[in-house]
């Protein structure tokens, strides 16, 4: 005990021992000083030791057979105590009669003012543990608290730093000379090559260079997914996929890749070749707000490992930089999935 709880406690003693002298007062009782200041000494004593042996008890935490002996102990030795010591004052001080207090009515008082202090003791030591418990509860929860944000700070960090890998490991301008090289020799003897180069150039500029502070333009991302597609649809004869994208782009900008990594998914684990399950995508603007819809059956011999990455890069940039105000709803079954986001747009003129 610290010297902070020791002074409350010194406090509350005084505060009690001056409301129960002053009760006895004024209802006319006969007030010894040197017998009250024992009794009350006596009574402080029992509240103490069956405090401290209950809190004993608790800590070593013993086998059931134990605890209920070592409360027993306690409980005898607290009443036989206090009982000798009070009948020790009246007889050696007082010159009392011995036999007086050894009549049901003073053995009855005896035991009911050793009880009274016995049951306070008993209820401070279950609120001392009750709050020791919530305090560990609280403590707890905080630890986990701090530990799941800490979780979740590397767990971003984790995220980013791979993304961050992928395009440090594309040198742009070996990539964006190749493709320009492999455009001027084709673009003429194969027009069809030549222009899917010239999207793919597009592409991998866009992934890599058009980003600024996190943000592109609606428009550059809408024609990076436009381009996309093409390619796709350029190498899959048959692409069966609707789309619809927004035209009326104006000054906006988007949170980069975060529409292209939703579209990849189609392609990555879609069908996207029978025309009996069409894949559905629409990117439109309304009342100033972004809203994303897809729609594709799933491959399922499509022997493709998905690690989540561009899902959780997806949720963690709609967190940050739309916390309250973003909706993104993901439906999937066996053989479907279904994705809906809406979130403002921003536009360059503000932040």
């Amino acid at each position: 005990m610290d010297r902070k709880n020791i002074g409350i406690h010194i406090i509350v003693w005084a505060a009690y021992i001056l409301y129960e002298v002053l009760i006895s007062y004024f209802a006319g009782l006969d007030l010894r000083p040197l017998f009250t200041v024992l009794s009350f000494a006596i009574n402080i004593a029992v509240f103490y030791a069956t405090w401290l042996g209950f809190m004993f008890i608790k800590e070593q935490k013993p086998s059931l057979m134990a605890k209920v002996l070592g409360i027993t102990l306690i409980t005898l030795f607290t009443l036989a105590v206090s009982a000798v010591m009070k009948i020790s004052v009246e007889v050696f001080l007082y010159d009392k009669n011995l036999e007086i207090y050894l009549t049901r009515y003073q053995i009855t008082a005896l035991v009911m003012r050793w009880l009274y202090f016995y049951i306070i003791a008993m209820g401070f030591s279950f609120a001392q543990l009750a709050a020791k418990r919530d305090k560990e509860v609280y403590r707890y929860n905080l630890e986990r608290m701090n530990m799941l944000q800490e979780q979740e700070r590397l767990k971003k960090n984790a995220l980013q730093a791979e993304l961050n890998l992928i395009k440090s490991q594309i040198n742009p301008h070996f990539v964006f000379n190749t493709l320009g090289f492999l455009h001027s020799k084709t673009y003429k003897a194969m027009p069809d090559v030549g222009k899917s180069i010239l999207m793919l150039s597009n592409i991998m500029r866009h992934a890599l260079t058009g980003s600024e502070g996190g943000y592109s333009t609606l428009e550059s991302e809408l024609n990076y997914i436009h381009d996309f597609i093409r390619i796709h649809d350029e190498r899959n004869e048959s692409l069966s996929m609707e789309y619809r994208l927004e035209q009326n782009t104006k000054d906006k900008k988007v949170i980069s890749l975060i529409l292209i990594t939703l579209v990849e998914n189609i392609f990555k684990h879609g069908i996207i070749k029978d025309p009996a399950k069409t894949a559905i995508l629409s990117i439109e603007v309304i009342d100033n707000e972004l809203l994303f819809y897809s729609f594709n059956y799933k491959n399922n011999n499509k022997k493709v490992h998905s690690n989540k990455i561009g899902i959780e890069y997806v949720k963690q940039k709609l967190n940050e930089l739309y916390p309250d105000n973003h909706s993104l709803t993901i439906s999937e079954t066996e053989q479907t999935y279904e994705c809906k986001l809406k979130f403002p747009l921003k536009s360059y003129e503000t932040t």
